[in-house]
């Protein structure tokens, strides 16, 4: 049974920790509350709670994730106290699941946490995210981190968190049980036309660079099954999806004489070629239901060791898309012919991917993805019918 820890401290807001703990222990997630202090904590409007245990009684070990939520001057008062910053950094350490709402996402900033990570909080908390990629969405998952936009959103953000420990099946069962309408993040949208168009757009970019030609349908499928391996929900096994197809499509904005040329290129057409990742950007940024990729688009060509492109992220700074784009891609570069050399065979392959592990690449994503590749070692499983 995934178990929950939920911190809270005087003044928290009650819709946000009571109804997070009320859904989690629906779907039969053991939730533990935790006061910073022994005794009752009174809440924002002065309801008073017994919590489970004391700070000082807890530790990560044993626990699956860690919740905080917000409300004033509860959100502060977590966010002053260095034990719950010690707790963020074990938890961090140990790759578990962290979330936090409305206000609460900025102690996931003082904590270093959200640097280069997608991340929602109150609107009013958006400029205090600390390098933060901030969206404005109900509930919003990059990696291990979670976050939510408020009171409002709190059913929808705790059952992303019942989807994301217990799976789809059982937060699917309580939505029902519970007669919860479908989210905001199900906007009316016909879902085949949207992903004809992306299709059409990918299709545009096959017909310009004929290296590119199945490219993207490659690249999407080794992406999603490192997605579907490392248990990602579907809303962000979708946006995995989006990032992973229209990863190139900058290079609609590149002369046909570069990325045709038969030969090597030279330092002025790499330096064109690199361009790519920005005006892909450029290109996706101002679109509605695709501006949350951007992310993936621009920071592909990163590299673990903080030597890669356009900004020079390192580690973990890079989003976690963006690292699963980046081993999919070269992956499936050093198998494809190119005029002036012919591809690597799998193996091969391989064995350059496994060589650059914590250097080009997220050494963790890396030993993930041959798993991927050992579970299908023919044909990579086609995951865009989900979409």
């Amino acid at each position: 049974m995934p178990k929950v820890l939920v911190p809270i401290a005087e003044g928290f807001e009650e819709i946000e920790a009571l109804a997070i703990v009320d859904i989690l222990r629906r779907a039969e997630i053991e939730v533990v509350l935790a006061g910073l202090h022994p005794g009752p904590v009174t809440s924002a409007r002065k309801i008073s709670v017994l919590p489970d245990a004391t700070i000082d009684s807890v530790s990560s070990d044993g626990f699956d994730m860690i919740v905080l939520p917000g409300g004033q001057p509860g959100t502060d008062n977590l966010n002053n106290d260095p034990r719950i910053h010690r707790l963020l950094a074990d938890f961090q350490a140990s790759g578990k699941l962290i979330g936090a709402i409305c206000a609460a996402p900025i102690i996931l900033a003082a904590a270093g946490l959200l640097s280069g990570r997608r991340a929602t909080s109150y609107p009013s908390y958006s400029t205090k995210l600390d390098g933060a990629v901030y969206e404005d969405r109900t509930v919003v998952t990059d990696g291990n981190i979670m976050t939510s936009q408020g009171p409002g959103t709190t059913i929808a953000f705790a059952l992303a968190i019942v989807s994301r420990l217990s799976g789809e099946y059982v937060s699917e069962a309580v939505t029902k049980s519970m007669l919860v309408h479908e989210s905001h993040d199900r906007d009316v949208w016909d879902q085949r036309l949207f992903n004809s168009t992306i299709q059409a757009l990918v299709g545009a970019l096959e017909m310009k660079d004929t290296y590119t030609q199945g490219h993207a349908k490659r690249v999407t499928e080794y992406s999603l099954s490192i997605g579907s391996k490392l248990s990602l929900g579907e809303t962000e096994l979708r946006d995995l999806y989006l990032g992973a197809v229209l990863h190139d499509i900058g290079k609609i904005g590149t002369d046909d004489d570069v990325l045709n040329k038969p030969d090597r290129l030279n330092l002025r057409e790499e330096t064109l070629v690199r361009e790519h990742p920005l005006k892909g950007t450029l290109f996706i940024v101002g679109i509605e239901n695709l501006s949350h990729i951007v992310p993936v688009i621009l920071h592909h060509h990163e590299r673990w060791d903080g030597k890669g492109y356009p900004g020079r992220l390192k580690g973990e700074q890079i989003p976690l898309h963006a690292r699963i784009v980046c081993i999919a891609d070269a992956f499936d570069a050093m198998m494809t012919n190119r005029s002036y050399r012919e591809g690597l065979d799998k193996e091969s392959a391989i064995l350059e991917i496994t060589k650059e592990k914590g250097t080009q690449f997220d050494p963790f994503l890396v030993d993930v993805f041959i798993e991927c590749l050992n579970d299908s070692p023919f044909e990579m499983k086609d995951f865009s019918y989900y979409f």
